[in-house]
């Protein structure tokens, strides 16, 4: 019997020769795309540390492919190594990572960390005594002090100032040892707390019906929508002494987050029927077992199977920026953008569902000489109802999920508003928002997992 030729042992100073000498094509094809990549992103980046590990891939697989054109036990790993090495350095240059950021930076962070304990939950019924001092932005004289009197005084330090000026507003008849809220009013009626450290700023009367408080004047206008040069927009400073006249009730915010969640589940809920509807018809086109007879059947496989790629591969914040413009901001933008990822998804879900049925029944009725559709209404649609539903309940969960990062651009529901509190330094607001969507996705995750286990 004939000894077996090898291929000569210098091949393996070309590793993707050796390998396809010896019947390793795919093991070839990785070499060659791994050292271009390898090369590229070190050439990219310019460490002349990073060519070593260039270089023990190298090393490494031309070792490899001289043990195997030797007959002896293949040794890849430390190459793999090496490769891996390389492109965790390249990706932690990349993102930029600073350890220490989160230490040094923490006290950013925190308020967000308190309001998390302190979420807007409940609030006390009150009465409420409002002083309004108009103030222009931005100044285009010397600013000059400006007091309002309607029954309480308040003296403003400046009746004119542009976001970050220090101001100082002093009162007096105010109702002794009541609690004051400071509000800055924009020109179009939006309103926001005044602050300090996160927190809503802590001004109470004297004894005397007196009180002093030092602020910042904060940026009521988003960047672009301030008036052209030359001219002001006339804000107001609202002060706001408040009397408790009742006892405990939910807050605007908890009962706002409840009303926007209930949106919220209502986007996702329609847009994944409608996904479910037009994804399940679609999802046999996209079967191979179904549309691999002939050629046409063959082109429209390929073609089903392209669109749900190419879909999903675009991401629903994408699709809702694109269906804002299309059709204006609200839920039904977000409902679309949604719905189209999702029929995509469940399209390449049901799909697969579909290709691995049990094929005996449908063989069975084709030797019967039943047509096509009555191959799937009776030995296909039984075996995948299950499992359609199931992943229909699991995409609505998802869904859920998705359509809080939506409303950031617009699409409705609670991400909307929680964009708007966040702008704001809203932080109790944005806590109680963060704790509605925890619960709502827990219970959601809750129901979805029982309902696909009882169904499967």
């Amino acid at each position: 019997m004939a000894a077996e030729r090898r291929p000569p042992r210098g091949y393996a100073l070309l590793p993707a020769l050796a390998y396809q000498a010896l019947g390793h094509r795919s093991l070839a094809v990785i070499w060659v795309g791994v050292s271009l990549a390898l090369i590229g992103l070190v050439g990219w980046r310019g460490h002349p540390g990073l060519w070593l590990g260039v270089g023990t891939w190298g090393l490494g697989t031309i070792y490899d492919a001289w043990r195997r054109l030797s007959g002896r036990r293949p040794l890849l790993w430390p190459a793999v190594l090496a490769a891996l090495a390389v492109l965790y350095a390249v990706g932690w240059e990349v993102t930029e990572i600073d350890l220490r950021a989160p230490f040094v930076r923490f006290e950013k962070m925190r308020p967000y960390l308190v309001a998390l304990t302190q979420p807007d939950l409940l609030t006390y019924p009150t009465e409420r005594q409002v002083l309004r001092i108009p103030v222009e932005v931005p100044c285009r004289s010397a600013p000059q002090p400006v007091t309002v009197r309607e029954g309480m005084e308040a003296r403003l330090s400046a009746g004119c100032a542009q976001a970050g000026d220090p101001l100082t507003l002093e009162g007096e008849g105010f109702p002794p040892g009541v609690p004051l809220e400071l509000w800055w009013v924009n020109p179009i009626g939006e309103r926001q707390r005044i602050l300090q450290g996160g927190r809503p700023l802590p001004v109470q009367a004297d004894g005397t019906g007196r009180f002093r408080a030092a602020f910042l004047a904060p940026r009521a206008v988003p960047p672009g929508f301030e008036p052209p040069p030359g001219q002001s927009q006339t804000h107001f400073l609202e002060i706001h002494a408040v009397r408790v006249i009742g006892g405990p009730r939910p807050s605007e915010a908890l009962l706002e987050v409840a009303e926007k969640m209930g949106e919220t589940v209502a986007i996702a809920l329609l847009a994944t029927t409608f996904a479910v509807l037009i994804a399940a018809p679609l999802s046999f086109l996209a079967a191979r077992n179904l549309m691999g007879g002939s050629l046409p059947t063959r082109l429209i496989y390929y073609g089903m199977r392209a669109f749900f790629n190419i879909v999903r591969s675009v991401e629903p914040l994408i699709f809702g920026i694109v269906f804002v413009v299309w059709v204006g901001l609200g839920s039904f933008a977000g409902m679309l953008a949604l719905m189209v990822h999702s029929i995509a998804a469940l399209g390449k879900l049901f799909s697969e569902v579909v290709e691995h049925i049990d094929p005996g029944p449908v063989e069975a009725l084709t030797a019967t000489g039943a047509t096509r559709l009555q191959v799937i209404r009776y030995a296909v649609v039984p075996q995948v109802v299950p499992e359609f539903i199931s992943f229909a309940v699991y995409r609505w969960d998802i869904n859920v999920r998705m359509s809080t990062i939506i409303g950031f651009v617009g699409g409705g529901g609670i991400g909307f508003r929680l964009s708007e509190w966040i702008r704001l330094s809203a932080y109790r607001q944005v806590a109680t928002a963060v704790i509605g969507i925890a619960l709502v996705v827990m219970a959601l995750d809750f129901v979805s997992a029982q309902v696909r286990r009882r169904i499967v």
